[in-house]
């Protein structure tokens, strides 16, 4: 039991890490859409992108522990046993709270890409460039980083504008790369959940099959205790009728 109480702490410990992990990334990317400058951002997105590394890395390592617990559920016989129902109920908690940390830090995620979509189309139209939404969308989906063309551009200020553009536009599109990680996650943890439904159906008719059979062996107990109440007075019969043949017996003979 000690074990299993162990295995719980250590999941839930790291629960708890991923947890924090997604909070600090939303704070930072709250203060790169703040940043005003390509210095700022570079600094603030390359410790972003570290924090974001270790969010990814604490989810995947969850996930075959998670597994391993439900295969080791699955593959175990004696599921009456309480062991086996408090792992089970505990894995149920933990996973809707992975979960939960997951969908959140998706929905983050999600809005911070809107976020910084518009700041592209603001910092474009201050660089002087009139682009339409088809061209915004265009330059969130380039699989590359392709520099923001215009007309010729003689004030600084309308440079830098553009030049803080693109370092918005590589960061929302590494940005898509992860939100695109993060969503391979979601699928493996539904596939997850999925199991688990599969394992409590398991349970429950095991539960149903044991009940039945005790309900059973309550009726062969019942006939099995009047078979042997008939069968004694059967013999206490057999007797009476055996000394009263032989009393009758000796009688005739003495007379």
């Amino acid at each position: 039991m000690s074990k299993v109480f162990q295995e719980i702490g250590s999941l839930s410990l790291a629960l708890d890490k991923l947890e924090e992990l997604s909070e600090d990334i939303d704070k930072k990317q709250q203060q790169v859409l703040c940043c005003t400058t390509e210095e700022s951002i570079c600094e603030e997105k390359k410790e972003l992108s570290q924090v974001k590394d270790s969010f990814t890395k604490e989810a995947k390592n969850l996930q075959p522990k998670f597994n391993g617990i439900q295969e080791s559920l699955t593959k175990d016989n004696r599921q009456w046993l309480a062991v086996h129902r408090i792992r089970h109920t505990q894995l149920s908690v933990l996973v809707n709270r992975y979960r939960e940390i997951i969908t959140r830090h998706y929905a983050k995620e999600t809005q911070y890409v809107e976020k910084l979509k518009e700041q592209i189309r603001r910092q474009t139209e201050l660089a002087g460039l009139s682009l339409q939404e088809e061209d915004i969308k265009h330059l969130v989906e380039s699989p590359m980083a392709p520099r923001i063309v215009g007309q010729d551009l003689e004030v600084l200020k309308a440079k830098q504008h553009l030049a803080l553009a693109q370092v918005r536009h590589q960061q929302l599109l590494d940005l898509e790369a992860q939100i695109s990680e993060l969503h391979s996650l979601f699928l493996h943890f539904e596939v997850l959940v999925a199991e688990q439904g599969e394992t409590i159906s398991s349970i429950e008719y095991n539960v149903l099959h044991t009940l039945d059979y005790i309900s059973q062996s309550n009726e062969e107990v019942k006939k099995a205790l009047k078979y042997e109440r008939q069968s004694r007075f059967s013999a206490a019969l057999s007797a009476l009728l055996g000394l009263c043949v032989l009393l009758g017996y000796n009688i005739f003979f003495a007379t």
